[in-house]
């Protein structure tokens, strides 16, 4: 008898992630992008309470307390706050074990001044340790710094993200010059902070093994097609047309602007930090609505 009110707590979790074990009788998403997905894969929940509050967890890029200046940002990483910034952030290891040869690439032609007088952070999936990466990118140094996980070493359960990761994550993008990635929801997090998104649209591992898997979550996948396409991101093809496309954005940040603002409105359905308030608004709203038993087991 006591009510259930699921969390659908990213934008790509209908599409990309298992069948949901459970069934509630209502459900929170992102955006009415989200809640179309999640009439179409679980039909039972037209006749249910869905609730389009936005994304809660990136409230705090609007937060005034979350905020450094750029000198205090560079400071703590090491770097130099009159030079433009690299952001080249990793993927999980479990889903392209090989993104960070485009990472090292590209730091290698930093290095050589390809892209003139430049420096990157490379930002591995914060729930992966990198004292691997660490070393690989040690060379490259001070133009090139790899930003820590929180509690490496330790268990993935047992790790938190403590207020210090969270400055370092918001600022990371509010400070970006350029993101590149491989198709990650980081894309998310640049255009928020309106900053040019470069998106790999091919395997940068040696041997390209998969490169059929980049195309299809590029160009098939739900979750990622319509951003990919959006004309908000610039893809990619191979190491010089990343190059290339990381010059042309340090130097034309306004690339792409419209379609970025756009992205935001269709993956995130709010962006003004107001999502978490919105959501316990739902959550108080679901309490006062009679439970029907029909919900509970329907198939």
């Amino acid at each position: 008898g006591i009510r259930t009110l699921g969390l659908i707590p990213s934008w790509d979790n209908i599409s990309t992630k298992g069948r949901m074990p459970l069934k509630c009788e209502g459900y929170l998403v992102w955006s009415e992008q989200t809640k179309s997905e999640l009439h179409d894969y679980y039909p039972f929940t037209r006749k249910l309470p869905v609730y389009v509050v936005g994304a809660p967890q990136f409230d705090v890029f609007f937060r005034e307390r979350f905020r450094q200046t750029r000198e205090a940002f560079c400071a703590e990483q090491g770097l130099d706050s009159n030079l433009p910034i690299i952001v080249y952030a990793i993927g999980s290891p479990n889903f392209l074990s090989g993104e960070r040869y485009g990472a090292l690439r590209l730091a290698e032609r930093i290095a050589r001044g390809e892209l003139g007088d430049v420096q990157m952070i490379v930002r591995p999936h914060p729930i992966h340790d990198n004292e691997e990466m660490v070393e690989l990118f040690r060379p490259f140094a001070p133009r090139v710094i790899v930003q820590r996980t929180g509690k490496a070493g330790t268990s993935l359960t047992a790790r938190s993200q403590d207020e210090h990761q969270v400055f370092e994550w918001v600022n990371t993008f509010r400070h970006a010059d350029v993101v590149v990635n491989l198709s990650s929801t980081v894309t998310i997090d640049a255009a928020i902070c309106d900053r040019p998104i470069v998106n790999l649209d091919y395997d940068p591992t040696p041997g390209t093994p998969h490169q059929e898997l980049v195309k299809d979550i590029n160009h098939r996948w739900t979750h990622f097609k319509p951003v990919a396409e959006s004309g908000g991101v610039w893809l990619v093809n191979d190491d010089d047309e990343m190059v290339e496309a990381v010059r042309t954005c340090l130097r034309q940040p306004e690339v792409h602007r419209e379609a970025r603002r756009r992205l935001v409105d269709y993956v995130c359905g709010y962006a003004d930090g107001r999502c978490g308030q919105r959501m316990a608004e739902a959550v108080i709203d679901f309490t006062k609505k009679p439970l029907k038993a029909a919900a509970v087991n329907v198939q």
